[in-house]
């Protein structure tokens, strides 16, 4: 039975995949994302509240709320 010979190894392959840097990418703003968050969550309970705290509408209200604040004017 023949044997496999092992891949001999060059300076040009020597490197894995593992060796190289991943490519870096731009960090969120933690700082705006928490606030924007949290503004969308106090409306989404809101519209709750307005609802009279009827159960189930729970993704609709967090949309509404999304969308409502994506649709403001940007404060300048």
């Amino acid at each position: 039975m023949a044997r496999r010979q092992k891949p001999t190894t060059t300076a040009t392959n020597s490197r894995s995949m593992n060796d190289v840097a991943p490519p870096s990418l731009p960090q969120p703003d933690r700082q705006n994302t928490n606030g924007r968050h949290g503004t969308i969550a106090a409306r989404a309970h809101a519209l709750y509240e307005e609802r009279g705290y009827r159960h189930g509408y729970d993704l609709q209200d967090w949309f509404d709320a999304e969308r409502e604040m994506l649709t403001q004017a940007p404060l300048s």
